[in-house]
């Protein structure tokens, strides 16, 4: 009979040793995965798009959004309409610059969400009432998008059937928090919520990505756009979720893709920026479960900090569970390595593993300690959340 610690740590070696072929195995089958390769010879009677972008102090990012939805190869785009939500940088000078007269880009101005609303979904709301295009894509501003961006996103939505749709992109990574943690959370999001699951329309499960959001005209009109989500702390799920469920369910489907080289964004820029950012967001997406998110802190804390913190001290003690620690590190980094190729970030950053994974923990505790009110809302932007 083994011991507990022996049993301990020998289930994670064996969690990781059966997560790897299955990434693997999904990775290879995945039927929701997109690339620029994807991206039509052409598209007759292309139906017409209006991008509506939220920004708020998005001064130093919002040109390189722009800039990229004008070079689009899909000749439909016929409005991107910006709405400035009250800034104060010069994020109003930066979109009249980065639109160079261009006609098709109008902008905005926001006075902030009147009361009962969040900011995003008031500034987008105010951004659609001005849209004619027979489609309507919600794009943040710090989005980075290939030429074909749109052209992909529209094919895919016509093939597939889908009154909506949404991506998760690249991470952009670039100061050391951001190495550590992003490609993590991320693989974990994707963990616990696939696409095969999402798409289904007999399954609870719901992701979105605000960051890329396509939608018929028709479908936003039939479900209440973003004023039947105009309080939530997760618009782009919430949104996602009106769409899946619409009565009849089905009849407004839902889909989400994995893209790869189609667009990228650097979501924060520093620890408090990745801790406001997902901590706003955990217990929201966890519906307020708190046992929920007390698993999930099990989960990271044992599969993802245990094995390392234990190996050394198990040689150390000579003792015979070393071998199932050693293993489950071992399994954890070739695992991680593997992902480089679908989130690429600095290898060393895989050696920070428990790093992350206990900085991950504590920011599912905070966002469950703040959603049941026992700590001041997290601030995002200047506003509480």
């Amino acid at each position: 009979m083994p011991d507990l610690i022996s049993l301990t740590l020998g289930l994670a070696a064996l969690y990781w040793a059966i997560r790897i072929p299955v990434a693997i195995a999904r990775a290879r089958g995945n039927a929701w995965f997109v690339t620029p390769a994807d991206a039509p010879e052409g598209i007759v009677d292309p139906p017409t798009v209006s991008v509506c972008i939220p920004a708020r102090n998005e001064e130093a990012v919002i040109a390189g959004v722009i800039g990229d939805l004008l070079r689009q190869d899909y000749a439909g785009i016929t409005q991107i309409i910006v709405v400035d939500d009250a800034s104060e940088d010069g994020t109003a000078h930066a979109i009249r610059q980065a639109a160079a007269g261009d006609p098709r880009v109008s902008l905005l101005r926001g006075d902030g969400p009147p009361p009962g609303w969040k900011g995003k979904q008031a500034a987008v709301w105010r951004a659609q009432a001005q849209a004619t295009g027979e489609w309507l894509l919600f794009v943040d501003a710090d989005v980075r998008l290939h030429p074909s961006a749109v052209s992909v996103a529209i094919s895919q939505a016509r093939t597939r059937d889908a009154a909506m749709l949404s991506w998760l992109g690249q991470l952009d990574t670039r100061s050391f928090w951001e190495h550590v943690l992003m490609p993590f959370i991320g693989d974990l999001i994707v963990l616990f919520t696939k696409p095969r699951w999402v798409n289904d329309p007999s399954r609870d499960d719901c992701l979105a990505n605000g960051q890329f959001i396509l939608i018929r005209r028709d479908a936003y009109d039939a479900v209440g756009g973003h004023e039947a989500v105009k309080d939530s702390v997760i618009d782009d799920v919430s949104l996602a979720r009106v769409v899946k469920f619409h009565e009849p369910v089905g009849s407004q489907r839902y889909v989400l893709l994995l893209s790869q080289g189609l667009m990228s964004v650097r979501m924060y820029e520093d620890l408090p920026g990745i801790q406001a950012g997902f901590g706003k967001n955990f217990f929201a997406a966890a519906k307020g479960n708190v046992g929920a998110m007390v698993a999930l802190c099990v989960y990271l804390l044992w599969m993802g900090v245990l094995p390392w913190v234990a190996l050394p001290v198990l040689l150390a003690l000579g003792h015979g569970a070393a071998l199932y620690a050693g293993a489950a590190v071992g399994l954890t980094l070739v695992y991680r390595g593997a992902m480089l190729r679908f989130m690429p970030h600095p290898t060393w950053a895989v050696l920070l593993h428990p790093v992350a994974a206990l900085l991950t923990a504590g920011i599912v505790a905070d966002s469950t300690i703040r959603g049941l009110g026992w700590r001041a809302p997290t601030q995002w932007k200047g506003r509480d959340v």
